[in-house]
């Protein structure tokens, strides 16, 4: 897909509730209310470094469930056995898109084993799909496209700003969308 061509795709809106979750108590509920489902939208996002030898911690993970998307304030929090405990779960299938540095991001804040992770970008290259990444997988299977224009904003801020909630909820919850194209037109079981 040329790179012209995107700005030619709607973009997508997210209308579900987000929850910011920047206190340990509601992050345990928030992961009680997240188990209950069987399939997850899953990403995380770090304060950008713009110097040479300097990098950050993951400041916020993102966890869609149905039209939900939780936000865990990381920085704040910290990362809670509650959410290490969903994280770990081989009954919840969690989709994300290039998730190999989101998770080497978690395990420098609290070591723990992983467990059912589903990759789109992999899935997306098995079944012969040239271009891959959020934007152009959106595109190919949903008619739609997704902004990146907060994706090099402050992540650590003490209150983020509605574009970056409006950002991250959409960057978990249109992975399990994405998820359902692919088994709408049989390419995952």
């Amino acid at each position: 897909m040329p790179k012209e061509d995107i700005v030619n795709y709607p973009l997508i809106q997210f209308n579900g509730k987000v929850h910011v979750v920047d206190h340990v108590e509601s992050a345990s509920k928030a992961c009680k209310r997240i188990s209950k489902v069987k399939i997850i939208g899953f990403d995380t996002e770090t304060k950008p470094s713009f110097k040479k030898g300097v990098s950050y911690n993951v400041s916020l993970l993102q966890i869609s469930a149905g039209d939900d998307v939780f936000l865990f304030r990381l920085d704040k929090i910290g990362l809670q056995k509650d959410i290490i405990d969903l994280l770990s779960s081989s009954t919840i299938l969690k989709v994300g898109i290039d998730i190999k540095n989101d998770i080497i991001g978690l395990k420098k804040l609290h070591p723990f084993e992983i467990s059912n992770f589903l990759d789109l970008n992999n899935l997306a290259t098995e079944k012969g799909y040239q271009s891959i990444g959020a934007i152009k997988l959106c595109i190919m299977l949903l008619g739609y496209r997704i902004s990146k224009n907060q994706r090099l904003s402050d992540w650590s801020a003490e209150k983020l700003t509605e574009a970056q909630l409006q950002y991250a909820a959409i960057d978990a919850w249109i992975c399990p969308k994405i998820l359902q194209a692919f088994r709408d037109i049989s390419l995952y079981p």
